[in-house]
């Protein structure tokens, strides 16, 4: 009596116009046109380029805008940091009128006495980009108050109410007799322990940054091309104070999962 052939063991193959790929009984494989396909492929993607793009940046997750009502950088009278009787909140950092000279050229319409303090920058022999000998632009707006040299009344054109150099009433980081920053928020003079800033953004140099076209969220100065500068407000945002526990305080994308780092530098 003939035995019933076990199952599974009938010969199959797949096959591609008419021919045989794969059969695995006999073992066989087209292997020409399978590394034709691959090789293909391959030099396609030389070709146009995907091979050499870097990494995709992560989804940045950007700050929503809230504003700075209410906040650390609203000095009004009703601001978590309030410096005088004044209810007006921009005037502070901005003036619609008469600005002085200083840099009002890279901040709009500057109210804020600028400082004139001498840092000491951030310095590495592993840089790539050049650091300019001075913070400048944007980054000396900042240091104006953060180096805690200049009371934070210290304003050009005064508020309606005025009181900005009555500091008695003064909360949060703010030094009740002389109006001066202290505290956490006051950086100082030695910036060579924090990121550098007034640096030259040089992709092509240093591989391990991302092209400006891909940076989300982040901003360089004036806009992000190839040697624009990273300042204080590349990952800081003064006029939006962000979610708590995720971009706040004042920070453009979330540090969540290195997200904001991971905007510039790839790993």
């Amino acid at each position: 009596m003939q035995q019933a052939r076990p199952r599974f063991k009938r010969k199959f193959s797949l096959r591609w116009r008419g021919r045989r790929w794969y059969d695995p009984n006999e073992r066989k494989v087209l292997w020409s046109s399978l590394c034709f396909i691959l090789v293909t492929a391959l030099v396609r993607l030389l070709i146009v380029g995907d091979l050499l793009l870097y990494p995709t940046p992560l989804a940045a997750k950007i700050a929503p805008s809230r504003g700075l009502s209410g906040t650390a950088h609203d000095l009004s009278a009703t601001g978590l940091n309030h410096v005088t009787a004044s209810k007006e909140v921009c005037i502070f950092c901005h003036t619609p009128h008469d600005s002085p000279e200083g840099i009002k050229g890279s901040v709009p319409i500057w109210n804020h006495a600028t400082t004139s303090q001498q840092f000491l920058v951030y310095s590495s022999p592993d840089l790539k980009g050049i650091i300019d000998a001075q913070p400048v632009g944007p980054s000396l707006a900042c240091l104006s108050c953060h180096d805690g040299t200049l009371a934070m009344g210290a304003i050009h054109e005064l508020p309606i109410g005025g009181g900005q150099d009555d500091y008695s009433q003064a909360t949060g980081g703010v030094n009740t007799t002389t109006g001066l920053m202290e505290g956490t928020g006051r950086i100082g003079r030695n910036l060579s322990s924090v990121h550098p800033i007034s640096i030259a953004y040089r992709d092509d140099l240093d591989k391990s940054l991302r092209p400006p076209s891909e940076l989300q969220g982040v901003h360089l100065y004036p806009s992000n091309v190839r040697g624009a500068k990273v300042q204080c407000g590349s990952c800081h945002d003064p006029h939006n104070f962000g979610i708590k526990g995720s971009t706040a305080p004042f920070l453009r994308v979330t540090k969540e999962g290195s997200t904001l780092c991971l905007s510039c530098h790839l790993m």
